[in-house]
């Protein structure tokens, strides 16, 4: 029954309120196991009986079906290289609370990481005034198992087989479920962002590295059943500078913010207008071209509808988008250059952490897995 609760609960997040008749037509299923469902559905408090809006047909209208989105909640944690960015959002991943903190590497231990994530986690039901979460959603830097319990390998933080979901539900008492940090991203975008009814969603994130996730017919696309899409690792120049993976010339050893910010001829953290700055250097139309370079050929492999910019890039200058524009659709193929879209993301800089929940929604909720 699991599964059936599952898909009334999607159709409902998708599409809003629905009657009896149509979320049995919708989802296939008889009306008497529609009744049981929306039964246990009402029962949960996660679902809503009410009357519909105003209708021209005659007789009295079939009750409506309709989501309550505060009736639980999860929290969504981003991990990345040197910053970790939390959430509590509702059951349409809208936050009700959120929190961040740097930590040093290699300096700072994953028990001593997780610790201080559980810390923030209970602060933030605190502040929320939220007291049970069904789960923690994790984006990780780096891909993970098929279980999504495991960071395989983390090039950015040196992580390698780390048990996190288990280290962390220690600490939580909560559940905990594990994504590729881009992916998530990704997955939030297919779910509460632009990505909703879209086909295929790539993500494009740029921090410390350069990232991608990439979400097909609503399901994270993971290669190998763990691998993430490593937009970053396109070898551009088989005699570049030597990348992190070992490799060299690839885009991430041109475009990531160590090597933008020395271009600037600074040091220490990035600022949010990175790319704004480098615009104005003769370092911009380098930069500008390795992405369009990396991009058309992930646009020929992958064929995303929609790409979605994140990090550095959601916060570029115009120039950039005008840029991709119109040089990245005479290198694709006829059939995408009507199609694709280049937008910013839709959640700024909480892009990482709404990924998280966007997860454990997901696997917590939305698969009908609590009930």
């Amino acid at each position: 029954m699991g599964l059936h609760h599952g898909q009334v609960l999607r159709i409902l997040r998708d599409e809003g309120p629905n009657s009896r008749a149509i979320l049995a037509r919708r989802s296939k299923l008889s009306a008497t196991t529609l009744t049981h469902v929306t039964a246990q559905l009402l029962a949960d408090g996660s679902v809503v009986e009410e009357e519909p809006g105003a209708s021209g047909g005659l007789g009295r209208p079939a009750l409506a079906i309709r989501l309550l989105p505060d009736a639980h909640h999860v929290a969504g944690v981003h991990i990345g290289a040197g910053l970790v960015q939390l959430t509590v959002t509702n059951l349409l991943g809208s936050p009700k609370a959120a929190a961040s903190f740097e930590y040093g590497l290699p300096n700072t231990s994953p028990e001593a990481l997780t610790t201080r994530i559980a810390d923030e986690i209970e602060r933030l039901k605190a502040v929320s005034g939220v007291e049970d979460l069904l789960g923690v959603g994790v984006g990780v830097p780096g891909p993970v198992d098929a279980g999504q319990r495991s960071i395989l390998a983390s090039i950015n933080t040196g992580w390698r087989n780390l048990p996190l979901a288990g280290m962390l539900e220690r600490r939580t008492g909560l559940s905990v479920v594990l994504e590729h940090n881009v992916s998530a991203m990704a997955v939030a975008e297919a779910r509460f962002g632009l990505g909703r009814n879209v086909a295929a969603v790539l993500f494009v994130y740029l921090r410390s590295g350069l990232g991608a996730g990439l979400v097909v017919d609503g399901m994270p696309f993971r290669p190998g059943g763990h691998g993430a899409v490593e937009l970053g690792h396109i070898q551009i120049s088989q005699d570049g500078p030597l990348c992190s993976c070992g490799n060299h010339g690839c885009l991430e050893s041109y475009v990531n913010e160590r090597v933008l910010m020395r271009s600037l001829g600074s040091e220490g953290s990035a600022p949010a207008d990175l790319l704004m700055q480098l615009e104005r250097t003769a370092s911009w139309k380098p930069t500008l071209a390795r992405l369009t370079d990396s991009l058309a050929i992930a646009i020929s492999l992958l064929t995303p509808d929609l790409i979605v910019f994140g990090g550095h890039l959601g916060d570029a200058p115009d120039s950039l988008f005008s840029h991709l524009r119109e040089h990245l659709p005479p290198r694709v193929m006829p059939h995408m250059r009507e199609i694709l879209r280049l937008e910013r993301t839709s959640f700024g800089s909480q892009s990482g952490p709404i990924g998280g929940a966007a997860v454990a929604l997901d696997h917590f909720f939305y698969s009908g897995a609590r009930l």
